[in-house]
């Protein structure tokens, strides 16, 4: 050891050298790496933290606000939307009270015992009514003592109504009371002399519902009304109060001076959180390879400086040290005093340096791997996004092809999710599931469970039974009103979607597109729901059972199309005491003897055929999950819808005088003579189960149906559209009048008409080819209905052009006194459509 020191060492210092070198050299050498080490350290968690700061600054704190506030601005038109409906439904509801004629004849006459009458029929129907004014035109006066008083701006509104200008509701602002104020004419249908003018007062607690719809602990909301520059502050009209924690967007009310104030809480704020898990994770890998290298570093700033420093020069140490830290090649002195650069084998590197040194670049190559590999996340677009497809989104409810592009599982799975928060909003902590037999109906229904579990929201599971049975559970379950039918309905078995219930009502257009809003902004709860099953048949079959009564043997051939209804219509019919024939009621979601659509008439060849064989007094057929009823009588006889709620209104309206009557633009015009007969009240409305329901709903109306099959039976029932129900009723109606349908229904007048004629058009297209007909089509003197597609009403007959909200197609259909006026009938509205889309094409060969 001495000999090799020797070569590197003045001769006056190697005694002292040899004496002491082994343990004072081992000791200076470990100090002054030590210190390198723990310079280099503090300097990379300086550095780290400076680092830390500025990150969590601009990509945690300013993301998080910029989202909060984009989530804010949805919420606020959000509301203003919820809030627009919620007048809508209103001003519908006191129009249609204006436009019967008795209140009229009541106003003219001043027959105050009548109007007192209306008074309290508008209040039964109309909920949070304060108080129910009725004015003579021009007798309006201003009267600030009265409970409303009437004020000039109440005066005015009157004014509006009688002349027939368009009126808007405003809010009445009293000391401890705040009103909102609602005027129309009477009668309120155009192009009659207005003979006065109702003005309705309600509390704020309807539209305070409003406001609080889905936005339960998502933010404070106060509705302001504010007439413009010139006319003060805001007023509130109403709020919903949480604990703010950022600053209020705004969003006005269309057709309202009212403006909707969204300040977000604490809980949406949480739902615009950056993932910090993943930006730490991010900061504590880079600050551990800061370590690492600055380890690295120190110890080899360290070995090098105390190499010098064994060599016996010491003069020059601040000098090497700069030059070390800078990278310039350090000096040391020769023997004669001169500099020269230090020798690369001055300094030693260690194995364990060449083995951190290995690993550095291990690691680099790794990182480089990880950079440029792509993200392939499935179901979701470049931006990370997911893909959920818009045309699935349909009017009042979700459906489309089973797949890549539709509905698949990762759909499934999203939609649940989005599905279980909503629920949650509403109050229910649990969503009631159920599925039809699709093949991959199992598949899809495992997903969307999973999803709504993911938010947090608890399932309650029905498996495989028909949509009747899942609203009947929301009606009479405990666990909630809240559920999911995972169906296609009538379509094909390519087909699938679901149909929603929230807090016992069926989605409409605008709540069923909010859905899809509400997935791709992530709008959604992260949770952990359970999960548990319940029988539900027996209930709904002891339900129907201590319901309906027979009066004798009813002989009956039920068709399920191997859907859903199979499991349970024919064990129903054999509990009410009915002889049962079960016709493709095995379960097949290929759907093998025919479709599951009972509308149309080449699916009935088979049924009609087994009634005949087995001499049944009635066939009935269901469609694929059960809420949809078409009836054959025993020679065969095809009983379609419209008519057969004909047979239901007089059973039910009779014994109910004045009840409403709603049925579809689709239903024959025969509809209306035959409810005003028995006393009710005949009300058309737009196709589909749902915005039916809300009609229902909105009217008080005990019975109606569609076309196409739903029927809705209010009367000692629910009111939701059920297949299975409705025919029940109908026998209880053949075994109490003791008919058979041929002889019960020769008394209804019948008229020459076609089915429902389906014209395949792109789905993009449907609604802009009936928008451009209804603008441009010339109709002549026929009475014009827009309420869903366009309908026209001739002396002789009526067609209609509609788009189908379920399919990609126009529906088209037509009914006159003879085969020759519906020959014309058809023959102008082809060329009306032609007009519009020269490239239709109506193979009517398929319905003849």
């Amino acid at each position: 050891m001495a000999d090799n020191f020797e070569k590197f060492s003045d001769p006056d210092t190697k005694q002292a050298s040899t004496d002491g070198m082994g343990k004072s050299g081992r000791n200076s050498n470990l100090s002054l790496v030590a210190v390198c080490r723990i310079v280099a350290i503090v300097l990379a968690g300086v550095l780290s933290g400076y680092l830390a700061h500025e990150v969590h600054r601009i990509e945690v704190n300013e993301k998080e606000q910029n989202q909060l506030q984009e989530l804010s601005q949805q919420r606020a038109e959000l509301t203003a939307q919820n809030v627009e409906f919620y007048v809508q439904n209103i001003e519908r509801s006191v129009a249609q009270f204006t436009g019967k004629p008795q209140l009229s004849a009541a106003i003219e006459n001043n027959n105050i015992t009548a109007l007192l009458e209306f008074e309290k029929v508008l209040k039964s129907q109309l909920a949070h009514i304060e108080a129910v004014r009725f004015f003579r035109i021009g007798e309006a006066q201003h009267d600030a003592k009265t409970f409303p008083p009437i004020r000039f701006a109440e005066l005015e509104l009157i004014r509006f109504a009688e002349n027939r200008q368009p009126t808007q509701p405003e809010a009445l602002i009293l000391q401890d009371k705040r009103l909102l104020t609602f005027v129309s004419p009477i009668p309120s249908e155009p192009g009659i002399p207005v003979v006065g003018s109702m003005m309705v007062s309600l509390s704020v607690e309807g539209v305070t519902k409003a406001l609080e719809l889905n936005n339960i602990g998502m933010g404070n909301i106060v509705l302001a009304q504010h007439f413009g520059k010139g006319s003060g502050s805001a007023q509130t009209v109403a709020q919903y109060s949480v604990n703010a924690v950022g600053e209020a967007k705004l969003a006005p009310v269309a057709n309202s001076p009212w403006i909707v104030k969204f300040s977000p809480s604490y809980r949406l704020s949480e739902q615009a959180e950056v993932n910090i898990p993943f930006i730490l994770t991010g900061l504590v890998l880079f600050s551990l390879a800061l370590i690492v290298f600055s380890l690295w570093l120190g110890s080899r700033i360290g070995e090098r400086l105390q190499s010098v420093l064994d060599r016996g020069n010491t003069k020059n140490t601040w000098q090497t040290i700069t030059a070390v830290a800078t990278g310039a090649e350090p000096t040391v002195e020769a023997k004669d005093g001169r500099a020269r650069k230090a020798d690369i084998l001055d300094v030693a590197v260690a194995d364990e340096d060449e083995t951190l040194l290995g690993l550095q670049e291990r690691e680099r190559e790794a990182s480089k791997r990880r950079i440029e590999t792509p993200d392939d996340s499935e179901g979701s677009n470049e931006d990370g996004i997911p893909d959920i497809p818009e045309f699935v989104f349909r009017a009042y409810d979700i459906r489309g092809p089973y797949g890549k592009g539709g509905i698949d599982e990762n759909f499934a799975m999203l939609l649940g999710q989005a599905l279980g928060s909503e629920a949650l909003d509403t109050g229910d902590d649990t969503l009631i599931v159920a599925r039809d037999a699709r093949t991959h109906s199992p598949t899809l229904t495992e997903y969307l469970i999973r999803g709504i579990l993911n938010s947090g929201c608890h399932v309650l599971n029905l498996g495989t039974v028909p949509t009747p049975l899942l609203y009947f559970a929301t009606e009479t379950l405990d666990a909630g009103s809240s559920g999911v039918m995972v169906t296609a309905s009538h379509n094909a078995a390519s087909q699938n979607g679901f149909k929603i219930v929230m807090g016992g009502k069926c989605r409409s257009e605008q709540d069923i597109k909010a859905v899809r809003s509400r997935i791709l902004a992530n709008n959604v709860y992260q949770g952990k729901g359970e999960e548990s099953r319940f029988d539900i048949v027996p209930g709904y079959i002891d339900a129907i059972f201590s319901d309906v009564a027979l009066a004798g043997d009813v002989s009956i051939v039920v068709d399920a199309a191997n859907a859903v209804p199979g499991i349970v219509a024919p064990k129903l019919f054999e509990e009410l005491g009915c002889q049962v024939t079960p016709l493709y009621c095995d379960l097949d979601g290929s759907f093998p003897n025919h479709e599951p659509d009972p509308t149309i008439e080449k699916n009935l060849i088979a049924l009609v055929e087994k009634v005949k064989e087995v001499k049944a007094d009635l066939g009935v057929a269901l469609d694929g999950d059960g809420d949809r009823i078409v009836v054959v009588t025993s020679s065969g006889k095809i009983i379609w819808p419209d008519r057969l709620l004909m047979l239901f209104a007089k059973d039910i309206v009779s014994r109910n005088p004045g009840a409403d009557v709603v049925f579809d633009v689709k239903s024959t015009r025969h509809l209306n003579n035959c409810i005003t007969e028995v006393g009710g009240r005949p009300i058309m409305w737009k196709t589909g189960h749902s915005p039916m329901k809300a009609k229902m709903r909105e009217t008080g109306a005990l019975v109606g149906g569609e076309y196409s099959g739903h029927i809705f039976i209010k009367d000692r029932w629910y009111g939701f559209d059920d297949g299975l129900y409705a025919a029940a009723r109908l026998i209880e109606i053949m075994s109490l009048q003791g008919e058979s349908l041929d002889q019960m229904f020769k008394e209804f007048p019948e008229s020459p008409h076609t089915p429902e004629i389906r014209v395949d058009v792109p789905e993009e297209k449907k609604f802009d080819i009936v928008r451009q007909l209804i603008e441009s089509g010339e109709f002549g003197s026929g009475k014009v209905t827009t309420l869903d597609g366009i309908r026209v009403d001739y002396s002789n007959g009526w067609g209609l052009v509609r788009a189908s909200n379920t399919s990609a197609h126009l529906t088209l259909r037509f009914e006159a006194d003879d085969d020759n006026a519906l020959h014309q009938l058809k023959s102008l509205f082809v060329k009306q459509l032609r007009a519009v889309d020269s490239t239709l094409n109506v193979d009517w060969k398929k319905y003849t």
